[in-house]
C-alpha cells in the first residue's frame, strides 16, 4: 500500500493476556456477614439519594430509592426470622 507524500501509517497492537491474578472460588459468606455487607450498601445508598435530592435529580432519588428497597429485600430474605432493620438505629452507619 503506497501513502501519499509526507502522510505515515501508525499501527496500534493490543495484546491481550491472561488475567494471572484470578480471584480463588469463595465460599458464600455467613448470613449476619452478608446482612452486616447489605446493612453498609443500604446506608451508602441513602448517602447518594441524600445528594441526589440536594442536586434536584428526581429521576435518580427514585432510582437510588429503588435500589435501596432492593437492598432491604435482599436483608430480609437473608435474616428470614427477623424484620430487616428492625430493632436498629438506621440514623448512621456502622
Amino acid at each position: 500500500m503506497h501513502l501519499p507524500m509526507g502522510e505515515s501509517m501508525s499501527v496500534f497492537e493490543i495484546v491481550v493476556e491472561r488475567n494471572v491474578r484470578r480471584r480463588r472460588n469463595r465460599r458464600p459468606l455467613a448470613g449476619t456477614r452478608r446482612a452486616a455487607i447489605l446493612f453498609r450498601i443500604w446506608h451508602g445508598v441513602r448517602e447518594m439519594i441524600d445528594e441526589a435530592e440536594r442536586l434536584g435529580d428526581g429521576e435518580l432519588v427514585h432510582f437510588l430509592a429503588v435500589a435501596q428497597l432492593l437492598v432491604e429485600e435482599k436483608t430480609t430474605e437473608i435474616t428470614a426470622n427477623t424484620t430487616a432493620f428492625d430493632g436498629i438505629d438506621t440514623s448512621l452507619p456502622n
